[in-house]
């Protein structure tokens, strides 16, 4: 029986991480947004990531609402979601690393956070997860979703990312350059305010970072996007760039020139694992050459 993956993105649409991965590794962007192929596993850290952002929108959402939470209600709430959301396609990829122990790292992060930025905010929410879509040039589409979008109490409009990184940030296009200004440039046209705030948490250091995008600001950073964006959509060459990240690639069982250590072959080795019940059958039988 024939196994089809998840359908390609539409040609037309660019994301932030889209754009990204094509200068990063145009193979794997092939794999993943040309072909539709699925990641054969995704990273500890990823979803590390994924349940610290739902705890955050989770605070936010209920203080909209006029219900307040402390540090060891948020624990809790990581603690669930860590949990309600493992499954067996998460890979720990640093092969002496223990899931416990960055669940320890979650739990800390979000107690932090609640102690500290989120008991001194008084801004007021605009919207949790929204989804920011912007027509570019050569029939393309910015699409994205911004963690929060809210208002000072003076009335500032501002858009921040949340990282769960263990590293800072910098100026470049794929780190603090692009992402969090294209947001808050989409978010000037909603909102129909001269400038915006545009930052990023970083969650392990306690550590936002804020710039101003105005109008002029808004309009670089969109150029600069589509840019981007149309030398990807144009593209007809797909090499593989190998490097540290060939680790955590959802492809790296498959790509032959992935650089995977073994001290960061977890991923790899489960991409395999859980590639040969899919070569061989089902019921793990069968001949993998002639599998569809």
């Amino acid at each position: 029986m024939s196994r089809q993956g998840p359908r390609p993105t539409p040609r037309n649409q660019f994301s932030f991480s889209r754009v990204k991965t094509f200068f990063q590794c145009p193979a794997r962007y092939r794999f993943r947004y040309l072909k539709g192929m699925k990641d054969a596993f995704r990273s500890i850290e990823s979803h590390l990531g994924t349940a610290v952002h739902d705890v955050l929108e989770w605070l936010y959402a209920e203080r909209r609402e006029g219900r307040e939470h402390d540090r060891d209600d948020a624990a809790e709430r990581f603690t669930e979601r860590w949990r309600a959301g493992w499954n067996d396609e998460i890979a720990v990829v640093r092969i002496d690393q223990r899931p416990e122990d960055l669940e320890v790292v979650g739990r800390d992060m979000v107690s932090r956070f609640v102690d500290g930025v989120f008991a001194r905010d008084r801004s007021a929410t605009v919207a949790l997860e929204r989804r920011v879509q912007l027509r570019l040039d050569d029939g393309l589409v910015f699409t994205g979703f911004a963690d929060r979008v809210g208002r000072t109490e003076g009335g500032r409009l501002f858009v921040v990312d949340y990282k769960t990184s263990k590293s800072l940030g910098d100026t470049s296009d794929f780190s603090e350059g692009l992402q969090a200004p294209l947001y808050a440039a989409c978010t000037l046209e909603t909102e129909a305010d001269g400038s915006a705030l545009a930052g990023y948490h970083y969650l392990r250091h306690d550590t936002t970072r804020w710039q101003q995008i105005d109008g002029d600001a808004a309009a670089r950073v969109i150029s600069h996007f589509t840019r981007l964006a149309v030398t990807a959509d144009r593209a007809t060459d797909f090499p593989t760039r190998p490097g540290p990240l060939c680790a955590w690639c959802g492809f790296n069982h498959v790509c032959p020139d992935a650089r995977v250590p073994d001290h960061l072959a977890g991923g790899r080795r489960l991409a395999i694992e859980r590639s040969l019940p899919r070569a061989l059958g089902d019921d793990g039988r069968g001949d993998p050459t002639t599998a569809d």
